[in-house]
């Protein structure tokens, strides 16, 4: 395998640096949003709205950011969210000092637009990468996670302390990393160009091997159908673990710390796999990959249905994490196997709004299934999610898998735009 170009190293290098400053954003919602919410609502059964509204929005937000993406290129699109994320973060602030909750439901909708593009960071390292080296790259980008998820929760409570009025500081925080997310993406060195698919991979005609590949053309791509049921169930049931476990952790009377220490250990187990993970995938390819996700997944619904123990929920959290990294990362690779280089926004941008659809109902959902089920019963619910489509993925991979190989046009060489 060749070595890695100067120029696609320096490019890979500002997107982990861009990773980690959203996921550091992001790592704020989660570790004090529910919390934030929790104090402002005008009932309990509203706490989790704003985080439910960072998910939701960025749901129609993923759309506009595909389709955007086609137009202007990723960039540009990663630096307008940069700029959602620096309005979101400075209303949050306003919101939070005059105790307006639906301030804050519209300050988290823009942190939602900001949240919607990074998901596009990982499909851009991929483009980006040599041949042979785009799911390597994919893994790459993930060390960003992994550098936020130790950093992130307790450095959003110690700014969360830093001022009279808790959570304003974690709010400044975020408008900060946004800030800091603009030039980052502007500096990338270029855009990837489309590459044709191979020949007789597309059906669409030459016109249509020119743009973006369609929906038409996904559906009947088997690797396409396995990321377009596997990220957004996957996405669903770390939500659901996600958004209850803060909440879980007061209703037990945990600890603050402890509290901080689960979202932390939860985002470690999203990420750290990352350092293996990618090679893991190099040997036994997406299908078993995801099903090795699945399985963690299971034994951390497990462990949550078991009680609410430090130690019980910890090891849910640290699951569910780890779980949705294998499964996150095979089914981006199926989605990056889809298209040709450069032809994927259409298909990311539905991909991405599925993923975002069922996160909005797993958190929508969480506040009201914590509120009646509680945090037990709530895990039941991830094992009736997680057992069915381990099972759905393992006869769909029995059945497509030498079809999908055939069809991975990703192996399309990479030509990529020599504009700064």
């Amino acid at each position: 395998m060749s070595p890695r170009p100067p120029r696609s190293a320096a490019d890979l290098t500002r997107l982990v640096a861009s990773q980690t400053i959203y996921y550091g954003a992001v790592s704020v919602d989660l570790t004090l949003t529910s919390l934030a919410g929790l104090r402002l609502a005008p009932t309990p059964l509203l706490a989790t709205l704003p985080l439910t509204l960072i998910t939701g929005f960025g749901l129609l937000a993923s759309v506009a950011a595909g389709l955007l993406t086609a137009r202007y290129g990723y960039r540009a699109v990663l630096a307008m969210g940069g700029g959602c994320a620096v309005v979101g973060g400075l209303l949050s602030m306003i919101a939070v000092y005059a105790d307006a909750f639906w301030l804050l439901c519209l300050a988290t909708s823009l942190l939602g637009a900001y949240r919607s593009t990074g998901g596009y960071i990982r499909y851009l390292a991929a483009d980006l990468a040599p041949d042979g080296r785009k799911e390597r790259s994919l893994s790459i980008v993930m060390y960003g996670g992994l550098i936020a998820a130790f950093l992130g929760p307790f450095v959003a409570l110690a700014a969360s302390r830093a001022f009279a009025v808790e959570f304003i500081g974690s709010y400044a925080l975020v408008a900060l990393l946004g800030l800091a997310a603009v030039p980052l993406a502007l500096t990338v060195s270029r855009e990837p160009r489309a590459a044709a698919p191979p020949a007789g991979a597309n059906a669409g005609g030459e016109d249509d091997a020119a743009g973006p590949a369609t929906y038409r053309e996904g559906r009947d791509n088997p690797n396409f159908v396995a990321a377009l049921v596997l990220l957004p169930l996957s996405g669903a049931l770390m939500t659901l673990v996600m958004a209850i476990g803060p909440l879980a952790n007061v209703h037990a009377h945990h600890s603050a710390e402890l509290g901080a220490a689960l979202i932390q250990w939860h985002l470690v187990g999203m990420f750290a796999p990352a350092l293996i993970s990618g090679e893991l995938m190099r040997r036994i390819g997406p299908w078993h990959t995801s099903l090795t996700g699945i399985g963690i997944t299971l034994l951390g619904g497990v462990a949550g249905a078991s009680g609410d123990g430090a130690a019980t929920m910890m090891t849910a959290m640290i699951c569910a994490g780890v779980g949705w990294n294998f499964t996150y990362l095979a089914g981006t690779a199926f989605l990056v196997r889809s298209y040709a280089t450069g032809r994927g926004s259409r298909l990311q941008a539905v991909v991405e709004a599925a993923t975002g659809a069922v996160s909005v109902v797993a958190s929508l959902l969480s506040a009201t299934a914590f509120d009646t089920l509680g945090w037990r019963m709530s895990n039941v619910l991830v094992l009736a999610v997680a057992g069915p489509l381990l099972v759905w993925q393992q006869r769909y991979g029995r059945r497509n898998a030498r079809v999908a190989d055939t069809l991975d046009l990703s192996v399309a060489s990479a030509r990529p735009a020599a504009e700064a």
